[in-house]
């Protein structure tokens, strides 16, 4: 049995027209030789349905002793001169046989006597150039140079390799059968696959995606503006209420419980210096590094955790806006012990208090680059009375290309979603007056009200007087776009709903007098999941109408809206929450978090398959992805930030992915909270101190406040997905997971939307510390 399924197995070959998926495409060195050679052959039909009771047969993976023996038996058989081929490598070129001369092409294609399949197998110690079985074709020894072959040391897969092996089924498995599904895979290749880490702004490597047509993309674009200017900007104007506010009474909305200054810790390993910065302050990133002045970017001290950080939609605007998040409490209730009351619930909403919304703003160079000699400003502050913000989700496309300051009109960021403490889902127009005698001033906007605010009440009640009282039945804890005029929102029951903008009744009409009690209600309301919805992500734009779903229970669910109930599928169980997931447009696949300190990829049609394509040493908290090039940012525990490009794993699975560090951000508490042993473990003698300017680590006042350090200039490195030295491992191959300082974390990583400026990154961590810099290389 073993026998007839491994004949069965090699006779068993594939047929595709790879032809149609390069049609268009450039190629060089080796795949352009190989496509001249392969002119001649017979196109193949495109269409292709894997047999599934070939596929799932384990059997055919079965080769035991007796099965390799026979084989061998037949290979001598085939080939009756009995010589090794492998002494093609020591120069002896008589063993081969006339047909597979080196440098000639075989007149017949090598074929097994008893099976009748390509044998390409059985020739040890050479390699074919080419299409085996193809005029053009030629057999070279293993590590001889082809004739006409580039110069570059990297080899690359020709056109005839693709058709051979396990490479053409896995792109088969993964993106879809037939040449429609595979072309933009080509084009991906071709444009990023030599892009390791960080995004490069060379020639054509910020690009849109491959997989999306401008058509669909120009038609998206233009029903949105038709509806904003149509409908949207008067219904949006009508509804919401706002009113300006001074600087002075603005400040009870950006309290928040961090520290009013913060040392940090920055600078080349040989001179780091110490530099104090008040809450929100921002220094250069190159300050510390002076007089070298390269680096693009700036580091704030927001004071509190970084909630979320989005960059607002601008293609062409030489200013771009980031709206940011800071942990907000209520200073005005009491404060409870941490874990002190055990029978607390464990989702409720708070009561309404004073929370802002920030906007900074930040200059670009003619290139689209960050302009490190123009320095941020906070541009505005969105004050309300919701309680604290917990997540927030610009729209996907902006009303215009470009927003610029103009005497007459204000600037329109665009339509801002968003998450309060108090249950509610409220979506904000935001514009923004400033004037151009002072451009730099910051203006505080406080929102009254919100034109569209959902809510998650049940069945109402009556008190004691009568009178009806609306309760909640969940809270929502997540949100995404799925298109730029629809939204779809996660709650703690797992339940998930669905708003579209353009929809009947989701405004009240001009004519309403009471819009209080006006919460339209979603065209999509269903049970998706069996508990607490953490994360919700979309394939928005290639493929919005998939859902994926990450839950307190440890399962990842992939939903089709087109039939919610029958498709769909769930991932093997964790034993750990996924927090954090993201969709990457050029895999196809969703992004998400693992347990063991890996970054994985869920692709459309291999949900329930991960592909790992990073590892560290700390626990994953943040990742992002980009639409316009393939670079995946990853923040850990430990305050690492790091990137890189997970296509050559995916599109080869034996390939070894490349990473970066960005920088590593480290957290200590006052040495008067770590004892008085490790205070006289971290003081440095005069005589090692760095000779830069601010006070040295050691001095009594440094160590009675809390520090953070920032370290950077880390080397790409290729990382394997398994612990190569033995040490780090523990008990059965696992790892124990370490605890860092909860301060030292990474939050919050994104990556700018915009084509122009994609290379530009933001970081938030625990600490309140924030990162922002062009990391275009």
């Amino acid at each position: 049995m073993d026998r007839e399924n491994r004949r069965r197995s090699s006779g068993r070959r594939v047929s595709y027209n790879y032809k149609d998926a390069f049609r268009n495409l450039e190629l060089s060195g080796s795949e352009s030789e190989a496509e001249e050679q392969d002119a001649g052959e017979v196109e193949e039909p495109d269409e292709f349905v894997p047999p599934a009771e070939e596929d799932d047969d384990p059997d055919e993976f079965v080769a035991d002793e007796e099965a390799e023996e026979e084989e061998t038996k037949e290979d001598e058989e085939d080939h009756p001169s009995g010589k090794d081929f492998g002494n093609v490598l020591r120069g002896d070129s008589s063993i081969l046989e006339p047909n597979v001369a080196l440098g000639s092409a075989p007149t017949a294609p090598i074929r097994s006597a008893k099976t009748g399949s390509l044998r390409t197998t059985g020739l040890s110690g050479v390699r074919c150039v080419g299409t085996p079985g193809v005029a053009g074709a030629r057999y070279i020894p293993i590590g001889a140079k082809a004739v006409g072959a580039p110069t570059t040391t990297t080899r690359q897969r020709a056109v005839g390799e693709w058709r051979e092996g396990g490479q053409e089924s896995r792109l088969k498995n993964l993106f879809g059968p037939t040449s429609e599904d595979l072309r933009p895979v080509f084009e991906t290749k071709k444009r990023w696959l030599s892009q390791e880490t960080l995004p490069s702004r060379s020639f054509k490597h910020l690009a849109s995606s491959p997989f999306v047509a401008e058509e669909a993309r120009a038609k998206d674009t233009k029903g949105l503006r038709q509806w904003y200017a149509g409908f949207g900007r008067a219904a949006f104007a009508h509804g919401q209420q706002t009113g300006r506010k001074t600087e002075k009474e603005a400040q009870d909305y950006l309290v928040n419980p961090g520290p009013d200054s913060l040392d940090l810790l920055m600078g080349s390993l040989d001179n780091q210096r110490v530099i104090s910065i008040e809450k929100g302050q921002y220094m250069s990133a190159a300050t510390p590094f002076a007089p070298d002045n390269k680096r693009k970017g700036w580091v704030f001290h927001l004071g509190s955790r970084v909630q979320d950080a989005e960059w607002a939609p601008n293609e062409h605007g030489s200013t771009q806006y980031l709206a940011v998040i800071v942990d907000q409490d209520d200073t005005a209730s009491k404060k409870h012990k941490h874990l002190g009351n055990p029978k607390a619930p464990a989702f409720t909403a708070t009561h309404s208090f004073p929370a802002s919304i920030q906007i900074w703003a930040f200059d670009s160079t003619k290139t689209g680059s960050l302009d490190p000699k123009k320095e941020p400003r906070l541009a505005l502050v969105i004050c309300t009375d919701w309680g604290a913000p917990k997540t927030i989700k610009w729209w996907t496309i902006g009303a215009q290309d470009s927003l610029e300051q103009d005497q007459d009109c204000p600037v329109h960021l665009g339509l801002l979603a968003g998450i309060w403490s108090d249950g509610m889902v409220r979506v904000l127009d935001v514009s923004l007056e400033q004037s151009m005698e002072n451009p730099s001033a910051t203006q505080y906007l406080h929102y009254k009200k919100a034109a569209l605010e959902l809510a998650f009440n049940g069945p109402c009640s009556t008190d004691k007087a009568g009178k009806p009282v609306e309760k909640l039945s969940t809270l929502p804890t997540c949100l995404c776009w799925l298109s730029p005029t629809t939204f779809a929102v996660g709650t703690a029951s797992g339940n998930v709903m669905i708003w579209s903008l353009t929809q009947p009744g989701m405004f009240p009409s001009s004519d309403t007098p009471d819009t209080e009690s006006h919460h339209p209600q979603p065209w999509l309301h269903k049970q998706l999941a069996d508990t607490y919805i953490i994360t919700i992500s979309s394939g928005y734009p290639s493929h919005p109408q998939f859902l994926s779903l990450t839950t307190a229970d440890g399962f990842a669910r992939l939903i089709d809206l087109r039939a919610p109930v029958a498709d769909a599928i769930s991932s093997p169980r964790g034993r750990m929450l996924v927090h954090s997931q993201s969709w990457h447009e050029h895999t196809q696949s969703f992004v998400m978090v693992d347990e063991y300190y890996m970054l994985k990829h869920s692709t459309l049609r291999r949900y329930h398959q991960a592909i790992y394509t990073f590892r560290t040493d700390s626990t994953l908290t943040a990742v992002a992805t980009s639409p316009v090039h393939p670079a995946v940012l990853i923040g850990t525990s430990d305050g690492s930030v790091a990137a890189t490009n997970g296509l050559c794993k995916i599109l080869n699975a034996k390939e070894i992915p490349w990473s970066q560090m960005w920088f590593k951000h480290e957290w200590r508490k006052p040495m008067r909270e770590l004892g008085r042993d490790a205070a006289a473990d971290l003081a440095v003698p005069s005589d090692k101190r760095g000779g830069g300017e601010g006070p040295s680590p050691a001095d009594p006042v440094m160590l009675s406040r809390p520090l953070t350090r920032i370290t950077e200039g880390y080397k790409p490195v290729q990382t394997s997905m398994q612990y190569p030295d033995s040490t780090k491992r523990h008990k059965d191959g696992a790892r124990f997971i370490t605890i860092f300082e909860e301060n030292s974390a990474a939050t919050r990583v994104a990556w700018n939307p915009n084509l122009r400026y994609g290379t530009w990154a933001v970081a938030g961590m625990q600490s309140g510390m924030m990162r922002v810099e062009d990391l275009g290389v």
